[in-house]
């Protein structure tokens, strides 16, 4: 198709290629967490508390404990068993949970831009949709925690919707590999964190109302029957290595009854904690895309009468993901990635806008625009300029990238880890807060079921904490903000050998050091 606004040379090139543009989400990805991700080799250590749990759990299984039986967490098993593995292959660094990041975050950025092609005819839209979304994410509050579930899992909510998606506008039924895969996706969601299904539900019922309007009653049957394929598929590794272990009863008291009985609440209605979370995400992500969910909206409502399916189809899944993340938990706020990918409503909508705008100022939009050799040049010159600017925007305005001018030796971890390792196989009791990272950095093993504080906390996590401390039965105790209780040290079972002062999560906090004493 031929370019009225350009002189072509003899040289042609068509963009977007698929492998082209998942090459430029890839390289977006491993650019932007390079500065952006505490995992990342430009950073002393990633101090994100939920993540040194995962890595906790995930290195002690190889040496033989099970999680909740062995290892108390609330988080689904898949999470643990990727951070296993990461373990075989990284045991001093973070740099495997780097990789992990690039791969998902990748994806996220690729299949973001899919959609948007599905959109728009002009074919750099996509790249811009990538950028604007590689850089925005970085930046917003909701990504503070890197390393996070919720940023790990973001690449599978735009990757389904693009396979639901195309089948609306090709109106057609999804193929056995869309629903296998979409099911496989689910299972992901429903083993590591089953809030994440609320995203799947809303596609599930656009599917049912979606095929009903056309007629395909019985292809509904078949669809659920290889999504739910897909999702046992993936439930197998979990169920049979729980199974071979005996500690299946474990894995559904925790993760399921202590999780829905135990998790964090507050005194609102189940209304207004979900409508005031929707609401503090959006304005403390308004930089980032809170600012997009106007434009997102009218772009949905634009389309209800003539792509109502499609429509319907973000709706329901923007629903279920809100209802299943805020109904019954408090809203932090890495919590809010899980709405990054409705943002791509409104960029979509803001792109279809421009495009309107050139096509009415006589500019033709063709739906393969074929590029000279020196435009190319220029693109790609470009492309390294804006790529450059979005490293710079995250390295001077992310929340994480003040750890980047710190080195190794400036941490608490890595200072007490000097003296944790003149006891040879030491053990390590982390008291009354958060994972740390102490584990990790020092080497050490805990020795006990409650080896930290977390945000869901049954009745016998303190008495099991205080029990260690008063046996003596840690080589180390390491405590954040508050010394030791003098009640628990009243045999002088332990002595304090060493402190820190460090700034974490928006404040600074004191870190001590105890070492059982005649050890």
């Amino acid at each position: 198709m031929k370019v009225t606004d350009l002189k072509t040379g003899k040289r042609q090139f068509r963009l977007p290629k698929p492998s082209l543009l998942l090459g430029a989400a890839f390289a977006m990805a491993a650019l932007f967490l390079l500065v952006g991700s505490k995992s990342s080799p430009l950073y002393p250590m990633n101090d994100n508390v939920d993540l040194n749990v995962y890595m906790t759990v995930g290195r002690e299984m190889l040496n033989g404990k099970v999680p909740y039986r062995d290892l108390f967490e609330q988080k689904g098993p898949l999470l643990f068993m990727v951070h296993a593995f990461l373990a075989i292959f990284f045991k001093k660094s973070y740099f495997g949970v780097y990789l992990l990041e690039t791969v998902t975050f990748g994806l996220f950025l690729y299949y973001s831009g899919r959609i948007c092609a599905l959109y728009v005819k002009n074919r750099l839209a996509p790249y811009l949709v990538m950028l604007f979304l590689g850089v925005a994410l970085p930046l917003a509050p909701a990504f503070v925690n890197t390393g996070s579930l919720e940023e790990v899992f973001l690449f599978a909510f735009p990757l389904s919707a693009f396979y639901l998606l195309r089948a609306i506008r090709e109106d057609r039924p999804l193929t056995l590999r869309e629903d296998l895969i979409i099911g496989v996706l689910a299972g992901l969601g429903f083993w590591s964190k089953y809030t994440f299904c609320g995203f799947f539900a809303g596609l599930a019922l656009t599917v049912i109302i979606w095929y009903g309007s056309r007629g395909w009653w019985l292809r509904i049957l078949r669809t659920a029957g290889e999504m739910l394929a897909g999702l046992i598929l993936i439930s197998l590794p979990a169920l049979l290595y729980f199974a071979l272990h005996g500690a299946l009863d474990d894995l559904f008291r925790v993760y399921f009854t202590e999780n829905m009985t135990l998790y964090a609440k507050t005194e609102d209605t189940p209304a207004g904690r979900i409508l005031s979370a929707l609401r503090q995400t959006l304005t403390s992500n308004m930089t980032a895309y809170g600012w997009l969910f106007v434009p997102g909206a009218l772009f949905l409502l634009a389309g209800i009468r003539r792509h109502w399916r499609e429509s319907l189809a973000v709706l329901l899944c923007f629903a279920g993901i809100a209802v299943t993340t805020y109904i019954s938990s408090p809203g932090y706020a890495y919590y809010g990635l899980t709405l990054a990918p409705f943002a791509l409503c409104g960029l979509t909508a803001l792109a279809v806008l421009i495009e309107k705008l050139l096509q009415l100022a006589g500019v033709r939009i063709p739906d393969q625009p074929a590029v000279s050799r020196k435009a190319s040049v220029l693109l790609a010159l470009s492309s390294l300029l804006l790529a450059g600017a979005g490293m710079l925007a995250i390295t001077f305005f992310s929340s994480s990238a003040y750890l980047m001018k710190y080195k190794k030796e400036d941490l608490p971890q890595y200072q007490f880890a000097e003296t944790v390792r003149q006891t040879p196989g030491a053990t390590m009791l982390n008291y009354w807060f958060l994972d740390g990272g102490f584990y990790y950095v020092c080497g050490t093993s805990p020795v006990n079921r409650f080896f930290c504080f977390f945000n869901m906390n049954p009745p016998e996590l303190q008495p099991e904490q205080e029990a260690v401390v008063l046996n003596a039965a840690a080589d180390y105790i390491v405590c954040r903000r508050d010394p030791l209780p003098n009640r628990l040290l009243k045999k002088g079972q332990y002595e304090l050998v060493q402190t820190a002062n460090f700034f974490f999560s928006f404040r600074y906090y004191d870190y001590y050091l105890y070492k059982k004493t005649g050890s």
